[in-house]
């Protein structure tokens, strides 16, 4: 980040909340796919993301986990003359006939131990906030009789908005590979029970179809696809920025006039058709890398559509190119930025919004 860049950690309503599902946590210990190994690995560096998932995952992977290298110990042991019927028959009572579970629970449960530690430390993904709590019972309840979706996803689904009693949860991104709770989430009766406990709808998708602009999809478990992350995962989370904070969005910028009489002190920017525009604002903006968050210090009291405006607020039903210019304030006066912030507050492609928190 720009070491002019506002104070950090970014504001939360700048940052997303990713919510990983269960078998998400499984392909990252495991090296499974590469495509969600770097994924998870851009949004853990990212300054406007926060990696997370709940209690009720964690209970999930580690039964998950102790199957997992129960089977591994079963197969290695008996190489190419494992009898996979049976190995299928006593996989959920671990009881198959070439391993004692008791001769290698301590190897188990020692990596299953490791591989929480690594979920936390080498992920950076927190679950230990989101707890199970008796609220999510009603939600759950309602979602589980009433769709396809199973008490387990329920569940999961409803904790990722509602972390702790106190706390419900404004924007979340869920990120799961089971096509079935995917493509289950669309059901409308989701949303009347979410509505009923005053619940915000996460958004779902699913690993192997991720989209752009509900346009471009990519494949986290292709690994042909991976050449396109670099430029696919910036500009995802920056659609995701502006969804959350669509009613604060003013557009992006533009490069302004190249004349000699231009003032090169300006910023400039695309206001949407048919978007309101007042005065007097705050106003936040975010660069186009990603690399950047500032905070005007002072209220922009005059925007320009060629010529000032002077009737607010301001909207057109085409979209319209604004000029404005930010300041500093100088110990109560207000003064130019320095060249080389506004010359990045110029860049064209940065998102600009009205800054509801004020002075920041």
């Amino acid at each position: 980040m720009e070491p002019w860049s506002d104070l950090l950690p970014v504001r939360e309503r700048f940052r997303i909340k990713f919510y990983l599902d269960t078998n998400i946590l499984v392909y990252l210990v495991d090296n499974t796919y590469s495509g969600v190994l770097q994924t998870i690995n851009y949004l853990k560096d990212s300054n406007f993301s926060d990696l997370v998932s709940s209690k009720y995952v964690i209970f999930e992977f580690v039964g998950i986990r102790k199957k997992e290298h129960y089977l591994r110990a079963v197969v290695s042991s008996g190489g190419l003359h494992v009898n996979m019927s049976s190995l299928l028959k006593y996989r959920d009572d671990f009881n198959a006939s070439e391993v004692d579970f008791n001769s290698v629970k301590t190897a188990i449960k020692q990596k299953v131990m490791q591989e929480l530690e690594e979920i936390t430390n080498n992920f950076g993904i927190e679950y230990e906030r989101n707890i199970l709590h008796d609220s999510l019972l009603a939600p759950t309840f309602d979602i589980t009789l009433s769709t396809k979706i199973s008490r387990h996803d329920a569940l999961m689904y409803v904790s990722s908005v509602w972390g702790d009693a106190e706390l419900k949860e404004e924007y979340v991104f869920v990120i799961s590979n089971d096509q079935g709770f995917v493509q289950n989430c669309s059901d409308e009766e989701i949303d009347i029970a979410l509505q009923n406990h005053n619940l915000q709808k996460p958004q779902v998708e699913w690993i192997r179809s991720m989209q752009e602009n509900d346009v471009h999809r990519l494949n986290l478990t292709v690994p042909e696809d991976d050449v396109h992350l670099t430029s696919f995962l910036p500009s995802k989370l920056k659609e995701l920025i502006i969804k959350k904070n669509n009613k604060f969005f003013l557009g992006k910028t533009i490069q302004c006039g190249n004349g000699a009489r231009f003032p090169t002190d300006v910023v400039c920017f695309r206001l949407p058709a048919n978007t309101e525009l007042q005065s007097n604002l705050y106003l936040t903006i975010i660069g186009r890398d990603l690399d950047f968050i500032y905070s005007t210090k002072l209220p922009v009291s005059d925007f320009w559509d060629q010529i000032p405006i002077n009737n607010y607020p301001f909207h057109k039903p085409d979209a319209t190119d604004i000029s404005f210019r930010p300041m500093e304030d100088n110990y109560g006066t207000p003064s130019p930025l320095p060249t080389n912030v506004i010359s990045r507050l110029r860049e064209s492609g940065n998102l600009v919004f009205i800054n509801p928190d004020g002075n920041v």
